[in-house]
């Protein structure tokens, strides 16, 4: 009997999520997409004409991801030749600006939705996975993906909220990968670096650099506006809403399916242009204080906010 592998990818809307499951769909993948702006929209259509499986998707709320984990379900019971192969934890969110200056919500969204939503969808999936891992005697065996960053690896000024939810989304792949491994289900980290000229996670960036300046006090708002309205004017470009399948970047997806079918997966698959692999690597030499913050102030190019 032919078995169909079937893949869960969360935030699916656009980018890297959108990509990743339109890659998987036209390779033959059963692929189920979560979608967070829900299934009416003309990303989620562009996947139904791939073949895929578009249903709505929200990693903070429970009762969601419970909704999401039954449909995967029920599609795997209605389809006998079909075997889990794969959970890709891909939602994610981000504001850049000073720690200081973020409101409460910009600072918990990215932990509600990149960290502890990947927690939510993995304590859903993970004993039907794991089961399936131990059952599986043929390779490549199931796994769970997780999309983590660079910013997870070595934290930037600007990025602290989504650093922080980063940095705990590689230290949970790696406890999981630990915990696991002896029963054949690989937990693996994909860092695939820079590509927010092909995403809309900094959507309503400029927005939001309102919101931080009405919810600063007058004495930060005198000593931080100007710098506020730089990064944001800096940042425009990049904030407004792009087409949803504008990632096209191959080494990335090529990177992504080796993740995906590797028949001895590594813990961390990391895609790096020259650019991030030389300052990344500066930044982790024992250096002076002065000497990261000019490297940083280099590799980040922001206007002088800091």
């Amino acid at each position: 009997m032919s078995v169909s592998r079937l893949v869960a990818v969360t935030g699916c809307d656009s980018g890297l999520g959108w990509a990743v499951a339109a890659r998987l769909a036209r390779e033959g993948f059963i692929t189920i997409a979560g979608m967070h702006k829900g299934i009416e929209t003309e990303a989620a259509k562009a996947l139904e004409k791939l073949c895929a499986h578009t249903f709505p998707l929200d990693v903070t709320r429970v009762e969601s991801v419970q909704e999401f984990r039954k449909y995967v379900l029920t599609v795997l019971k209605d389809n006998p030749k079909y075997k889990f192969h794969a959970v890709v934890n891909n939602a994610g969110v981000m504001t850049v600006g000073k720690y200081e200056w973020m409101t409460a919500s910009m600072i918990e969204s990215p932990v509600h939705v990149n960290l502890l939503g990947a927690m939510r969808v993995i304590s859903a999936f993970l004993p039907e996975i794991r089961k399936t891992a131990i059952e599986t005697t043929s390779k490549p065996k199931p796994r769970i993906i997780n999309v983590g960053s660079h910013c997870g690896l070595q934290p930037l000024p600007a990025f602290a909220a989504y650093s922080a939810s980063k940095a705990g989304l590689l230290a949970l792949t790696r406890c999981l990968h630990l915990e696991h491994s002896e029963h054949g289900l690989a937990v693996i980290a994909f860092v695939p670096g820079g590509f927010v000229g092909s995403s809309n996670i900094l959507l309503g960036q400029e927005t939001k650099g309102e919101a931080m300046v009405e919810h600063l006090n007058d004495e930060q708002r005198k000593f931080y506006g100007n710098k506020i309205e730089s990064l944001n004017n800096y940042l425009e470009l990049a904030s407004g809403e792009g087409k949803f399948d504008s990632m096209h970047d191959m080494k990335i997806l090529n990177t992504f399916m080796k993740a995906m079918l590797d028949e001895t997966p590594k813990l961390m698959y990391k895609v790096e242009s020259w650019r991030y692999m030389f300052y990344y690597n500066l930044m982790r030499l024992p250096l002076p204080l002065f000497i990261h913050k000019w490297i940083i102030k280099q590799f980040l190019s922001f206007p002088d906010h800091q």
